[in-house]
């Protein structure tokens, strides 16, 4: 049975940085489940690899590498094809940023499960009772299945 799944930045940047929960990152590659997210995801991955440079944490080529790498990640991109109203629904519902919420709302018009390492946003969608079985931890995925 294979399962589809939407992920986002937080979760996509473990596959190319070494961090908590990578090798659970890695096993969502490698599961068979298909993989969706909105093109905007690059941009995000290419934000949270800019902030680990400004850490110095990593250097400005290790990035571009780890930028190239994550291209290369077996994702079925949304280009603005996202559900934009109900982005905006829940935006306004759960108070929360779109960009969240626009991965949120992709996972709900495809009936799939949204993976996450934002545990900020993950429990704002936990207390609204029709998201809760929508979007699950990185961290705790496993259980999940």
């Amino acid at each position: 049975m294979s399962f589809s799944f939407v992920v986002d930045a937080s979760v996509a940047v473990k596959w190319v940085v070494p961090e908590e929960h990578s090798e659970l990152a890695e096993d969502l590659v490698t599961g068979g489940g298909s993989l969706h997210a909105p093109a905007f995801i690059f941009i995000e991955i290419a934000n949270a690899l800019w902030k680990k440079m400004r850490l110095g944490g990593l250097e400005e080529d290790q990035a571009a590498v780890r930028l190239v790498r994550a291209r290369r990640a077996p994702l079925i991109l949304w280009q603005g094809e996202e559900p934009l109203p109900a982005t905006l629904a829940l935006a306004k519902e759960l108070d929360h940023a779109i960009y969240d919420c626009a991965y949120l709302a992709l996972a709900l018009e495809l009936d799939a499960v949204y993976v996450t390492a934002d545990q900020r946003f993950w429990r704002k969608a936990q207390a609204t009772p029709r998201l809760q079985d929508r979007i699950v931890l990185l961290r705790d995925l496993a259980q999940a299945g």
